[in-house]
């Protein structure tokens, strides 16, 4: 099939909906195409985008392991696209709470120390503003809450990556198993190699035991139910360049020429 109206429709879909759910996107694929190869309509749509330097990436959620399709830049540089509605301020805040999450020991921040965070802005922003916020952000997708933790969303994994790289190269994992970065997963107490969750349990289902590096026995890992679970996303995208992070975090950072 050439590239027509339902290719269209598909992709003005993922845009609106900045990261849709693969089930979704199956079911829709289904509707429009009368078929399930979803590989090949990607494929057809990305052969679209690359003159535009644009892509659709399917990425999993590392706390979840569902799997979104993902509106992207392919254009790697040191700027998030974030929708303009958001303030400088609330910009400011997402960007403490990515590096308080990137220079963790666990991959991820307490809720309370995303409102103490208010606190380091130059420019006042409440508690309930800051709150607010942070429900939108997860909503779109861009972070991934549980149990009171806020996470790096899909959103930011698909397209912020290489900012993360730049920025934060000593505190960037890479999974034992799929070689991607990775930022939550499961770390092994012996040889601390990181992997993550979902590829572990792929790993442990195909007859894999215990670390995949050293083999050490790895603890059982409880997936959160999705009732549990809030994944963020933007529906319209302009450049915002996102600054330097925390003097509090900076501090903590393994930069590349150290």
């Amino acid at each position: 099939m050439d590239y027509g109206k339902q290719h269209k429709t598909l992709l003005q879909t993922i845009i609106h909906e900045g990261a849709l759910h693969e089930d979704n996107g199956k079911e829709l694929v289904i509707r429009l195409f009368d078929h399930n190869d979803t590989t090949k309509v990607l494929n057809e749509i990305n052969a679209q985008l690359q003159p535009l330097y644009m892509v659709i990436k399917c990425v999993n959620c590392e706390v979840t392991g569902q799997l979104y399709w993902i509106f992207a830049n392919t254009i790697e540089d040191k700027t998030a696209r974030l929708h303009p509605e958001f303030s400088q301020v609330e910009l400011a805040l997402l960007r403490n709470v990515y590096s308080e999450i990137v220079t963790s020991n666990n991959g991820y921040v307490s809720s309370t120390l995303c409102l103490n965070l208010c606190s380091m802005l130059s420019v006042k922003l409440s508690k309930a503003d800051a709150e607010q916020f942070l429900q939108k952000m997860v909503d779109r997708k861009w972070l991934c809450r549980k149990d009171g933790k806020y996470y790096m969303g899909v959103r930011s994994l698909a397209e912020l990556l290489q900012y993360f790289k730049d920025t934060y190269d000593g505190n960037i994992q890479i999974c034992t198993l799929c070689d991607q970065e990775l930022f939550y997963g499961e770390k092994c107490k012996e040889c601390f190699a990181m992997t993550h969750v979902y590829c572990l349990e792929n790993y442990a289902r195909n007859g894999g035991l215990g670390c995949p590096k050293c083999r050490l026995p790895t603890s059982a890992h409880n997936r959160p139910n999705d009732n549990n679970v809030d994944c963020m996303d933007v529906e319209d995208v302009s450049q915002i360049e996102i600054y330097e992070t925390t003097q509090s975090s900076r501090r903590r950072l393994k930069r590349r020429h150290e």
